[in-house]
């Protein structure tokens, strides 16, 4: 394309120079053409370059994949890098609820990486590098379900209806943006993966997976930093993203805070009350009972045993003196005298 002889490129740079005057009728616009080759095309490459520098519209050229040039610290020529986090199954797919969060939080996590080819070739091979495609808000390819042959159903799409008024997801994603642009500016720039979409309808309302990939709807979201700051997002990578996926919009019971002070008493949990120990009264004694009163009836009838009783021990004890009398008559008479 955008040689003399090529009555197709030249077609090719009609449109293009259509879209460039309506790209220039919008200040602060600029775009980045991206030229597309299947060979050693240098003589078209070289045209378009030519062609780009004479457009005020224009920010770069991308060469096409396999070309190579030879440089040294040219200032007009820089690094393009073209990645992706929606490319493989792994990156996308999801089953339920709790996958989709999960999923959310491991883009949040590795985003931040996106720093190191930047930095790298930045620093080690004195080429600064531009994200020119890859920064955007998906997670997942299903903004190309019913419109690409090649969207594949993981089960990733049938529940984007749950996060269009989630706390937990607009706080996510947020974080997510926070991130990736932290890493983005560590490069010569960045390009979002789109400005707005054809349909206008409730900017801002992230209510279809293609919003996720509009700047201007992000913005209106409240869900891309500010960029007016001179660091944007300067602090994003401090810390990891929060690990409450498996809660979602369900927050944790409060804990228990501590109990009021008692003073010398404590906190009774079961009346909500303080309690203090009161030593118990010291213990009275027991009533004594008067003894009981005999009965007249009951004496009577115990008359004759108590008289029997003392007639048999007073003849037991006039037995005892006869008998004591008799043995012990003549014991003194079995015994000397001792002699004064």
């Amino acid at each position: 394309a955008f040689t003399p002889n090529d009555k197709y490129g030249q077609q090719v740079m009609e449109e293009v120079e259509y879209l460039l005057d309506a790209i220039e009728s919008v200040g602060g616009l600029q775009v980045i053409m991206t030229l597309v080759a299947t060979g050693d095309e240098l003589d078209a490459v070289v045209t378009a370059a030519d062609y780009a520098a004479e457009n005020p519209a224009f920010l770069a050229l991308t060469l096409p994949k396999g070309m190579t040039i030879d440089f040294e610290s040219d200032p007009y020529v820089f690094g393009s890098l073209e990645m992706s986090h929606t490319s493989t199954v792994a990156d996308i797919a999801s089953s339920s609820s709790q996958e989709d969060r999960s999923k959310l939080f491991y883009h949040e996590a590795t985003a931040c990486m996106v720093r190191s080819p930047l930095e790298y070739t930045a620093c080690f091979q004195d080429m600064p590098v531009f994200l020119g495609s890859g920064f955007d808000l998906s997670i997942d390819d299903c903004f190309l379900e019913g419109i690409s042959s090649t969207f594949k159903d993981y089960g990733q799409c049938g529940r984007f209806e749950e996060t269009t008024y989630s706390d937990w997801w607009a706080r996510h994603r947020a974080s997510y943006a926070a991130r990736q642009l932290f890493a983005a500016e560590r490069g010569l720039g960045w390009s979002f993966a789109t400005w707005k979409l054809y349909s206008e309808d409730d900017v801002g309302v992230i209510d279809t997976p293609a919003k996720l990939l509009s700047l201007k709807d992000v913005v209106e979201a409240g869900l891309f930093p500010n960029l007016n700051k001179e660091l944007p997002a300067n602090s994003a990578c401090l810390n990891p993203p929060d690990n409450d996926f498996a809660l979602g919009d369900d927050t944790l019971a409060p804990t228990m805070g501590p109990p009021p002070d008692c003073g010398n008493g404590w906190w009774n949990y079961t009346t909500n009350n303080c309690t203090y120990w009161i030593p118990p009264p010291p213990p009275t004694m027991a009533p004594t009972e008067p003894c009981p009163e005999c009965e007249c009836s009951a004496v009577s009838s115990n008359l004759p045993l108590v008289w029997a009783g003392l007639i048999g021990a007073g003849a037991m004890f006039v037995i005892g003196i006869v008998y004591n009398m008799v043995t012990n008559r003549n014991k003194r008479s079995d015994y000397s005298a001792i002699p004064n």
